[in-house]
């Protein structure tokens, strides 16, 4: 028997689906969003703050197709872009959300797409307009605990990554014949960074299934891989050194490893945004280490990210402690407290939270 659930309450849909492919379960879904989605309306698509590979990836990928079958779409982000992801198809016409300039777009749209987030006030400073809109609001998400906050949710947080529920959604839609090479990079490049590069949140099958499709359309994933994980600055690299060499501390008895950098040291290496990616990872190859953080300090508060390994959730550590959350395995947060005692902070949390 499939398994799922299914929840209406007026317009909001709500799908959790389970061991199944998407698309033999939603029947309403599809005949309600069908109804909607014509091509006399103005479309917006919005990624998170400090929009990773899959945020961009999904929402590009949305745009692209949309865009081929003659929708009018546009495509917005709530804060710059990661350098290194600045070659992907299309990241030309995103809009970055100012106050006084694109407020107009969210105000003019009849349907707006959420992206690779769970929440509103994961778009920051553009959660009021964005909350406030009028539009119809469609979550594609992947995230566990989707707020209720849409009137449509397409939620499965047992595919890899929100361009993987976007693909799932393309097909539902009955967009495939849209597809080209575009949506395929755009859609393979997020699949891929949120499985760091498949080795994690790819078990299923299915991933593997849509990801053949997504290269039958001529996308060179050798390239696609080096653009995203060899295009940085040197100075990264550096940055990288020294906090492996100076920065991380190990709590062995809790498998627990930590970097704490502050804005200053930053500034030394010339740190743009994306820059700290997938350095959380590394003191995870720690034979024992099962848990991995690094706090970076800004303007308004301490940024955290968190990674872990097994059965290890830093999802709900996150929640608990660092006004954040995420998947069980890779999670972020963030801490109001001066840097001085953000150390303490965070070690009396892990020693609460992963007691031995």
């Amino acid at each position: 028997m499939i398994k799922y659930k299914l929840r209406v309450s007026r317009k909001n849909i709500y799908l959790q689906i389970k061991f199944n492919s998407v698309k033999t379960l939603t029947k309403n879904f599809k005949k309600e969003v069908s109804e909607i989605l014509t091509k006399d309306k103005k479309i917006l698509i919005s990624g998170h703050f400090n929009p990773d590979g899959d945020s961009l990836g999904g929402s590009l990928g949305l745009y692209h197709i949309l865009k081929n079958a003659n929708f009018d779409v546009s495509v917005m982000m709530p804060s710059n872009l990661p350098a290194f992801m600045k070659w992907l198809p299309g990241v030309d016409e995103i809009k970055i959300y100012k106050k006084n300039n694109t407020n107009k777009l969210i105000n003019e749209a009849d349907i707006v797409f959420f992206v690779d987030f769970n929440d509103v006030s994961r778009t920051e400073d553009a959660a009021e307009d964005l909350k406030n809109s009028k539009a119809v609001k469609i979550m594609l998400d992947h995230h566990p605990q989707p707020s209720a906050g849409c009137d449509y949710i397409f939620s499965d947080t047992e595919m890899s990554s929100a361009s993987e529920i976007v693909y799932q959604f393309i097909e539902m839609m009955n967009f495939t014949a849209f597809f080209d090479k575009n949506v395929a990079t755009c859609l393979f490049t997020g699949i891929m960074t949120d499985t760091l590069n498949f080795s994690v949140n790819s078990s299923r099958p299915e991933t593997f299934e849509t990801t053949a499709k997504l290269l039958s359309y001529g996308i060179n994933k050798d390239e696609i891989y080096d653009k995203v994980n060899n295009n940085f600055s040197e100075k990264r690299l550096r940055l990288i050194g020294y906090l492996l060499y100076e920065k991380m501390k190990i709590i062995p008895e809790l498998q627990f490893a930590y970097m704490i950098i502050s804005k200053k040291e930053l500034e030394q290496f010339d740190f743009q945004d994306g820059d700290h990616e997938g350095i959380v990872n590394m003191p995870l190859s720690v034979a024992k280490v099962k848990i991995s953080v690094i706090v970076l300090e800004n303007d308004k508060y301490m940024k955290i990210s968190l990674r872990s390994k097994e059965e290890y959730d830093v999802n709900r550590f996150s929640r608990k402690y660092f006004n954040g959350g995420g998947h069980k395995n890779a999670a972020g947060g963030r801490i109001y407290k001066a840097f001085s005692e953000t150390e303490q902070y965070i070690v009396n949390s892990a020693e609460e939270f992963f007691k031995i």
